[in-house]
């Protein structure tokens, strides 16, 4: 049986790609307003679908006011489409006049007419006349974070956590980066010094340029304890002294702040979300090309979590302090698409200016004191995303 899928295209592809992925049309037909070509938004998604492997016919120039006009695209619309043993009309798409032209012209000649409704996980099927309509379809798993931010306009070419050899180095570290999110409520001072001498030590390169440094004072108590630990895990030396020798750039990236990234990795992971990605790297449609990086990124039930992880001091420097969030909120305009997610994780006490500016740009902000129990806010996101209302 061959099944063709009709599509109104809008700024958000998942309305339309999510059932197009979970029913795998042979055909698809993309109707495009200027509006949306202009924006990209028709070749994006004809690229999605026919990677796919669909077959995308594209109809520009489709009209997005004047409800005569609209009927009367329809029509030419149903005359140009191949045959198909199932036609469906995905009314998800496009502005509410398009949709309902759409429908008025199209309802009794489509075999079904559909509705993605991301926010509660399921595709509606819509009746014709008066029959009642049939039971909604639960919306599977088939967007993985490459696909969903590449829906979004960002397109993913490498992330950091896709080596297996970083995977297994950064498995044998995981009870070391546990450890270091358990001391940030309470140690942060230990993490800040610890920071600084990793970031002396780089020197903002990925080499280990200057291997020893010096802490300002002796180490006792919970710090001592806490550098014999790490010494004892393999990821530095200290021999007692104000003398802390750093091993290789790898892990004096991963103690200049790179464990918190990996905690909320294996966090994510640990929960089972469906695809974790940490490191990752790819540019915006749009730009020069220039390389951008996200520090973690989840999809679970086609939701996008985008996680910004920070473990510098915050307050010494309220401009900075501002730029970290509204870059975090311009990310998020973009990656949030439908019903995404936005984290800020940080070991240093937040500010309040930074706790407010949060709250109003819509970022879950996740501070010190709760790091110890992110496993519960990463089962609190997981199942609501799954919850069906």
């Amino acid at each position: 049986m061959t099944r063709l899928h009709i599509q109104l295209v809008s700024d958000q592809l998942a309305g339309n790609l999510i059932p197009a992925l979970m029913e795998r049309p042979e055909h698809a037909a993309l109707i495009v307003t200027p509006a949306m070509e202009d924006k990209g938004k028709g070749r994006l998604l004809q690229e999605l679908e026919e990677e796919a492997g669909i077959s995308v016919q594209t109809f520009a120039n489709a009209p997005d006011t004047d409800l005569a006009r609209l009927h009367e695209f329809a029509l030419e619309v149903e005359d140009a489409l191949p045959r198909a043993d199932e036609v469906v009309l995905n009314l998800t798409g496009g502005n509410k006049l398009m949709a309902l032209g759409f429908l008025e012209m199209l309802r009794d000649t489509v075999h079904r007419r559909i509705y993605t409704d991301t926010a509660h996980g399921r595709l509606e099927q819509l009746p014709v006349g008066h029959e009642p309509a049939e039971p909604p379809v639960p919306l599977t798993s088939v967007l993985d974070v490459p696909l969903s931010l590449r829906a979004q306009g960002f397109r993913y070419r490498s992330a950091l956590s896709a080596d297996r050899d970083w995977q297994e180095r950064a498995q044998a570290r995981k009870q070391v980066a546990k450890r270091l999110a358990e001391a940030a409520s309470d140690h942060g001072d230990f993490l800040g010094a610890l920071n600084a001498l990793a970031h002396r030590a780089r020197a903002e390169q990925e080499q280990l340029v200057r291997p020893q440094q010096r802490l300002n004072n002796p180490p006792y108590g919970r710090w001592a304890r806490l550098l014999r630990w790490l010494r004892d895990q393999g990821m530095l030396d200290w021999q007692g002294g104000t003398e802390v020798t750093f091993l290789d750039a790898e892990r004096t990236r991963f103690l200049n702040g790179s464990w918190l990234e990996e905690y909320v990795y294996h966090r994510l992971r640990d929960e089972g979300v469906y695809d974790v990605a940490l490191g990752v790297e790819g540019t915006w449609d749009g730009t020069d090309g220039a390389r951008n990086e996200l520090d973690v990124v989840a999809v679970h039930a086609n939701r996008l979590l985008v996680v910004e992880c920070k473990t510098a001091r915050h307050g010494n420097n309220a401009a900075v302090d501002d730029q970290q969030l509204y870059k975090l909120d311009s990310i998020g305009d973009t990656l949030r698409g439908f019903f995404g997610f936005i984290w800020l994780v940080t070991a240093r006490p937040p500010t309040g200016g930074m706790r407010e500016r949060a709250r109003q740009h819509g970022i879950r902000l996740i501070r010190p004191n709760e790091l110890p129990h992110l496993r519960q806010a990463v089962r609190t996101w997981k199942s609501g995303v799954e919850r069906e209302p």
